[in-house]
């Protein structure tokens, strides 16, 4: 029963907090102790370490077992369930039917004239996918503008406001409420795999939906008072169905092995924040449970647990002092045993 008046209290304080409409307990209760797991991942632009994207055969797919899908679904509320912070978007599917769904430029550009009616210009060339930002077409002379992709949940005004009151949230219930504001679609049911906080830097997040076919990587960070305005590196991971854009490891496992990222030199807006930065997101091996990065000539280790495979990392150090680093990072068992080097440069 502690993890019920743990999660039920969380949730009241987040109500009285953002001044919402009245909560449905009951349901935000079996929300909320799907999402108390937490884990770690880190963010903000930088150099690229991407892993490069092939076309997936299907011997590569994640091969979640029944078990594995009860796990990762937790019961609970049906996806499509309206969700009373949340409008239906004409034309769209709602939950995570919408989530990471493709479609055609003309459609996009549809839903972005939904989110963004001020703005008139076409869309660029990019992945038109539900979740995925893309850039307007920008003449000489013109503001760089960008639109994440809307799914099928259109946030209330509340809902937008209390996200943009509280831009870095500690609590998972919190990010996941951004993470909805930002994608438009629910993700207040989805289960956290891997969370992590710079403080002043970063916040990002890996979950599964309740049927655990698809998953999200978000990030959060403390200047995103205007989604228009934020490059954004979220997305859908569609997880039956991998593709050419999505992060996979060629020489990866069965278990269908994933990785993207970037580094660079840390910025902290706001504060002054030297030092070197990575963000992270993947799955690796199920017999991998702990994952270390390192800079080489540098004693500080950064440490995040891995669940069912996912991790993600959300680390900046602020020692170094250069332009090149090199870095370690490791994939450790439950004995503390080394597995596998995940990325070494």
């Amino acid at each position: 029963m502690d993890d019920v008046r743990e999660v039920g209290a969380e949730l009241q304080r987040l109500a009285g907090a953002e001044q919402l409409e009245p909560f449905d307990t009951a349901a935000l209760l079996r929300r909320g102790r799907r999402g108390r797991r937490r884990r770690k991942l880190m963010a903000v632009g930088g150099t690229v370490v991407g892993v490069a994207a092939v076309a997936v055969a299907a011997g590569v797919l994640p091969s979640l077992t029944a078990a594995d899908r009860g796990a990762v679904a937790g019961g609970g509320q049906d996806s499509a369930e309206a969700n009373s912070f949340f409008e239906p978007v004409p034309g769209v599917p709602r939950g995570d039917e919408s989530a990471g769904q493709k479609m055609s430029k003309q459609e996009a550009e549809r839903r972005c004239a939904l989110r963004y009616p001020e703005v008139t210009r076409p869309l660029d060339n990019g992945h038109y996918i539900a979740g995925r930002t893309v850039a307007y077409k920008t003449a000489t002379g013109e503001k760089f503008l960008e639109c994440t992709i809307p799914g099928g949940d259109k946030p209330s005004a509340k809902l937008i406001a209390a996200a943009e009151r509280d831009p870095m949230p500690a609590t998972l219930a919190g990010q996941l409420r951004n993470c909805s504001v930002h994608l438009w679609v629910d993700l207040t049911n989805w289960r956290v795999m891997a969370s992590d906080q710079e403080k002043g830097f970063a916040t990002s997040l890996v979950a599964v939906s309740p049927t655990g076919t698809k998953a999200v990587a978000c990030y959060l960070d403390p200047t995103a008072t205007s989604p228009i305005d934020h490059r954004s590196s979220s997305v859908f991971l569609v997880l039956g169905a991998l593709g050419a854009s999505d992060p996979v490891v060629t020489k990866g496992t069965e278990y269908a092995e994933l990785r993207a990222g970037s580094s660079g030199g840390a910025y902290c807006p706001g504060t002054p924040c030297k030092g070197w930065y990575a963000l992270e997101y993947g799955r690796v091996a199920a017999n991998i449970t702990k994952i270390r990065i390192q800079l080489t000539g540098y004693p500080r280790v950064h440490e995040v647990e891995v669940t069912d495979g996912w991790y993600a990392i959300s680390w900046v150090n602020r020692s170094f002092k250069g332009h090149d680093p090199h870095y370690t990072i490791t994939g450790y068992d439950k004995s503390g045993k080394p597995v596998k080097v995940i990325a070494k440069t």
